[in-house]
């Protein structure tokens, strides 16, 4: 055997010797080394990574608890994401490349594979389009827990002969007596957790959201609040963009200015609420240079910025997603605290308005209840109904913009003076 045959066979065994050491070493970012975990896995007889996939559906279930409350709360994909990755980090070295990957393709992937264990599992996925109702205006966004709810509250059925009480009716669109802060938060995807625990409702606070950085629209809407007394609370990721966005919704730009000083303050999530919550960071690399500096000016500490920017390639960030749908919701409760989110309660002019209103209400209800009685017990047999109805609704409908209720309405109401319900409600108002 020759030198040069000796030199082959020796090239050939090392390579098939130290293969699994070079892929996991390609893995790693030059001059770095290899992980503990790593090692010890090459260092067995019989080396195997579990797949992305195997590893990602072996602690699936715990990450949607983790991330649910213990399936108590509504959880977002992304929510669940982030539990799932340090469990799938201690089966092997690597975690998928994009959120999407799991959002959209792992994740989905699992709920059909065990539709029986996940029957009762409520994954909010953001919306990605809208339904809108005709008549009734009802908006339906085109998320997967919206659809659900939609579909599951179809109503159709003949209508009852019942009546029910009218509500006070005090009328409000804007935050006229209605609210005096507003939550904005950075991405979609939070409303059913929200309105689970009922925050707009117990804080009387209005709530909008953007998918990225703040629009124009957004910026005037800040402004029209403001010269309404109304303060815009901001909930953003701590990240470089969460914090520009927060800047960027109170600052000039070349596109909008604004002509009163903004009152907007931004709750974070902060770097310190993160690490008092335990949160996991996740690295990011920047196609531009990150300045600390700026991250500074957008309203970031010293340290944040540089958590953030790390050397200005790569740093970290830290998601709202990263918190549990309980920690979300117990975070935000403070910041409102904090920032003194209470009940409205209007002047005493708009009171003693709404309280004659409410007297009002009572009577014309006290009304109704008695001609719903007189309707019981008497009957309606006297009521001619057309045989031609179909036809006459049909014609009073027909290229127009009304619907064929409103129009059986019009066609069934008589002369106000000749009705004699009419007379009873009127008699009974104004006693």
């Amino acid at each position: 055997m020759n030198n040069s045959t000796l030199d082959a066979m020796l090239r050939r065994g090392l390579s098939k010797v130290t293969k699994n050491y070079v892929r996991e070493k390609k893995k790693t970012r030059r001059g770095r080394s290899l992980s503990v975990t790593a090692i010890k896995r090459l260092s067995r007889k019989r080396y195997r990574e579990i797949s992305l996939r195997e590893a990602t559906f072996k602690i699936m279930k715990e990450a949607y608890l983790a991330a649910s409350a213990g399936g108590t709360l509504p959880a977002n994909a992304r929510q669940i994401m982030y539990r799932a990755r340090p469990l799938v980090l201690k089966l092997r070295d690597e975690v998928w490349k994009n959120s999407s990957t799991f959002t959209q393709s792992l994740l989905p992937d699992y709920i059909d594979k065990y539709p029986g264990e996940t029957a009762s599992w409520d994954v909010v996925y953001d919306a990605r389009g809208h339904l809108k109702e005709p008549h009734t205006n009802l908006r339906i966004d085109l998320g997967t827990l919206a659809v659900r709810r939609y579909v599951g509250n179809w109503i159709t059925k003949t209508p009852d002969l019942i009546i029910n009480p009218i509500g006070l009716g005090v009328e409000t669109q804007g935050p006229g007596n209605r609210y005096k802060y507003a939550l904005f938060i950075e991405k979609e995807g939070f409303d059913p957790l929200l309105d689970r625990a009922e925050i707009a409702q117990k804080n009387d606070i209005a709530i909008m959201s953007t998918k990225g950085m703040s629009v124009t629209a957004a910026r005037q809407l800040v402004e029209e609040l403001t010269l309404q007394g109304v303060t815009t609370l901001v909930a953003h990721d701590c990240d470089k963009w969460g914090f520009t966005i927060c800047h960027t919704l109170k600052t000039n730009t070349k596109r909008f200015r604004f002509s009163v000083v903004p009152k907007v303050v931004c709750l974070g999530l902060r770097l310190d609420d993160a690490r008092a919550l335990g949160l996991d960071s996740e690295p990011v690399h920047y196609s531009k240079w990150c300045s600390k500096y700026m991250l500074q000016q957008s309203g970031a500490t010293a340290e944040e910025a540089a958590f953030m920017a790390g050397d200005g390639r790569d740093g970290q960030r830290i998601e709202l997603n990263a918190m549990d749908s309980q920690q979300f919701i117990d975070w935000l409760g403070e910041k409102l605290i904090e920032n003194g989110v209470t009940k409205v309660v209007p002047d005493r002019e708009v009171l003693e308005a709404a309280y004659r209103r409410a007297v009002l209400v009572g009577r014309a209800n006290e009304a109704l209840a008695a001609v719903q009685q007189e309707w019981n017990t008497n009957g309606h047999s006297e009521i001619e109904i057309p045989n031609s109805l179909v036809k006459q609704i049909q014609a009073l409908i027909e290229n127009s913009n009304r619907s064929w209720d409103t129009a059986i309405l019009d066609m069934a109401s008589p002369p106000l003076e000749s009705d004699y319900r009419v007379r009873l409600t009127l008699n009974c108002l104004v006693r």
